[in-house]
């Protein structure tokens, strides 16, 4: 560890004040504190302002004026970080709707040092301490015994008490050393906030070693929305083909792709099993397919 690490924690958020100030909240109470949270505005809004203002640890609020989405925000953010704490040692990328027992940080901190990692990520779990995701192994094989323990948290641990090798991890919450954030550049910002923490977290494994710690278990608590039955006209509709769609990019764009191929089959099973199996729903599939395969990442 860092004799004295600096961490500045990276949120982006939007109209979701409530969860911001519960969540710089659980930063505020680390043992080892971030010396700042810099939180991206994606709204608008000024309830995100005023929580940023109250909030008990230091927040600086950037406010592009309209939706930079999750990688724009969060490289928004991570420019003003860079530029007003140039002594940072460490960022922190935490979603607004994450919650960090005392000692996470802490203790992520000290799995970097002791693996030599760049980029260390917890287990997540939901508000009953259920496993809802683990960072994605380097090995396909203990990828799939993931699979088979399914939401049994002390089942995943025991696979590997120790830790193993990542290679990507979606985004609720990760730390990330200055060189190897430098290295990889931060996440991008034209692609629409699904998969885009896959493609980030690949660009981190492949710039310097990433570790997956299964001894810290940061709550990920996002709100419950009820969702009509999907239909090819809804949101929900729109974002999994995007997903798709970044996931196939990220396939061909990703330095170091690992296994993420083996994944698309299923994604494209699941997506027909949602809205059906017709014959515009499997157009759908490969149109994505084909737009990500060509280097293009979801939009719309």
């Amino acid at each position: 560890m860092a004799e004295h690490p600096r961490v500045i924690a990276l949120v982006a958020t939007r109209f979701r004040s409530d969860l911001l100030a519960r969540l710089l909240e659980s930063l505020h109470r680390q043992t080892i504190r971030p010396i700042a949270a810099v939180v991206c505005d994606n709204g608008p809004e000024a309830a995100t302002a005023e929580t940023c203002k109250n909030s008990p640890l230091p927040c600086e609020i950037v406010s592009p004026g309209k939706n930079l989405g999750f990688g724009g925000g969060l490289a928004a953010a991570a420019e003003r970080a860079f530029g007003k704490f140039p002594d940072l040692t460490h960022l922190l990328v935490v979603d607004d709707d994450a919650i960090l027992a005392p000692k996470d940080l802490e203790s992520l901190l000290a799995s970097a040092n002791k693996h030599s990692a760049g980029t260390v990520a917890p287990f997540l779990v939901d508000a009953s301490g259920k496993l809802q995701e683990v960072p994605e192994p380097v090995s396909w094989f203990l990828a799939r015994a993931f699979r088979a323990v399914g939401q049994n948290l002390e089942k995943a641990q025991a696979l590997v008490p120790g830790g193993y090798p990542m290679a990507w991890c979606i985004g609720p919450c990760l730390l990330v050393d200055r060189p190897t954030w430098l290295r990889a550049g931060p996440p991008r910002a034209d692609m629409l906030a699904f998969g885009d923490d896959v493609e980030f977290s690949l660009r981190l494994s492949a710039a310097s070693p990433a570790w997956a710690e299964p001894s810290v278990t940061v709550i990920h608590d996002p709100p419950f929305t009820s969702r009509l039955p999907p239909s090819t006209d809804d949101a929900h509709y729109k974002k999994f083909g995007i997903l798709l769609q970044n996931l196939a990019f990220t396939c061909v764009a990703s330095p170091r792709p690992r296994h993420l191929p083996l994944y698309l089959p299923g994604n494209a099973r699941r997506f027909l099993r949602t809205f059906g199996l017709t014959p515009g729903n499997f157009l759908e599939v490969a149109r994505r397919y084909l737009k990500g395969f060509l280097g293009m990442p979801g939009s719309r």
